[in-house]
């Protein structure tokens, strides 16, 4: 096995949220180059994409930082790579939801070893705050809040990939690895290094569950794809990613919601389903407004396998709404055993007056007027007719409960 290098563009898009109660503050520096690659991609998605998905979007740029490019596995400390990186964030001020742009852009770098830790969602930077700083913490400033386990990236060459090298790749893992000492056969893998998704024939597309192999097939003299050039590619792949970050967001929230027993209340649930019904336009991504577009996302979405997302949130959030229920059910019944006592104490207050009288009346040998009989005939029966209603209204309770569960 040779050695591996990647020339080439590498953009790692990640689906993202700000905070709740955060307000986001973009940063007022911003160079030439980095405006150049926000007014890009923001001229693509406005000219191919619906306008009801993209009315509230900007785009911000966040800083350079230096992203931790190697495997620990298989690097000493002398050899460890670390290569400028340049964050991007795109935010749909609506809803919240936001994709996180991390670009690296004309490098050079054995990449399999960058996939290897996005694999394990291991995304490091050196920084002012500090030396491996992990994403979550460098983003805490912005309120931004992301998923890294659904990053995506992209790598745009204009070189071709040798064979060997391609299914690390795909599979997002170190190429050559010391530590696994054996390689990739999987059939699944080499059928998507054999499948171009591509819909014109200015590049090759090859897909992975978590990448994007693009080889750009335009003359150019330029030894890297041109800004332009992946540009075409990126604003589909970041409509994607909003999806999923729909529909992540949601259901990260639902799995706190399941598990801390106060979260449990039907306030919560219909806060969190509104929260998801207002992202309905991201759901379907039959948004673009050329067929080829449309086609590449279909592709996209499939081999991404974004849907099985939203099965996994409809099944939380029965779980949800069966543990509400239950929580219901069990206050439910404290209150109805207070009211079984509350019954019980006023019978015995209400009869007891009564049966003193007639228990002295007993002892001492008197007898009952007619109108004393009576009395105590319907004090008892009135004591009796609360209580039993008492009880049917406990018992009926009961019922429409367990019918909900």
């Amino acid at each position: 096995m040779g050695e591996e290098i990647f020339s080439g563009n590498v953009y790692i898009l990640i689906p993202a949220y700000i905070k709740n109660n955060v307000s986001f503050k973009a940063s007022p520096q911003c160079e030439p180059s980095h405006q150049a690659f926000i007014d890009d991609i923001s001229f693509r998605f406005n000219d191919e994409v619906s306008s009801l998905v993209h009315k509230s979007f900007s785009r911000s740029y966040l800083g350079t930082f230096s992203l931790a490019c190697f495997d620990e596995l298989e690097c000493e400390a002398d050899q460890q790579n670390y290569q400028d990186a340049e964050l991007f964030l795109s935010l749909d001020s609506k809803t919240g939801l936001a994709v996180l742009t991390i670009r690296l852009f004309e490098k050079q770098l054995p990449v399999s070893q960058l996939l290897d830790r996005l694999s394990k969602g291991d995304i490091l930077f050196n920084a002012d705050i500090g030396n491996g700083i992990q994403l979550e913490e460098l983003l805490s400033p912005w309120g931004i809040s992301v998923l890294t386990t659904s990053a995506k990236a992209c790598l745009s060459t204009r070189q071709e990939i040798p064979k060997d090298i391609l299914p690390y790749y795909i599979a997002n893992e170190t190429y050559a690895s010391k530590n696994m000492s054996a390689q990739i056969t999987s059939k699944e893998f080499k059928h998507q290094m054999s499948t171009n998704i591509a819909q014109y024939d200015s590049s090759d597309i090859f897909v992975g569950k978590h990448s994007v192999i693009r080889i750009d097939r335009r003359e150019s003299q330029h030894h890297y794809p041109k800004l332009e050039s992946d540009g075409t590619f990126l604003f589909v792949l970041e409509a994607l990613l909003y999806k999923e970050a729909a529909v992540l967001r949601t259901n990260k929230k639902v799995l706190t919601s399941i598990e801390r027993n106060e979260l449990l209340a039907l306030d919560v649930l219909n806060e969190l389903t509104a929260e998801f019904s207002s992202t309905i336009p991201f759901w379907d991504i039959k948004i673009f407004n050329y067929l080829t577009a449309q086609q590449l996302a279909n592709n996209l979405d499939d081999r991404f396998g974004i849907n099985q997302h939203f099965e996994l949130y409809e099944k939380n959030q029965q779980l949800l709404q069966y543990r509400i229920n239950l929580k219901e059910g069990i206050e439910q019944e404290k209150k109805n055993n207070i009211l079984y006592i509350i019954a019980v104490i006023l019978f015995i207050f209400e009869i007891a007056p009564h049966c003193y009288a007639l228990f002295t009346r007993i002892i001492s040998g008197k007898g009952f007027s007619l109108v004393e009989s009576l009395s105590l005939l319907s004090a008892g029966l009135f004591t009796a007719l609360l209580a039993t209603i008492l009880v049917l209204v406990i018992s009926n309770k009961k019922k429409k409960h367990n019918a909900s569960l």
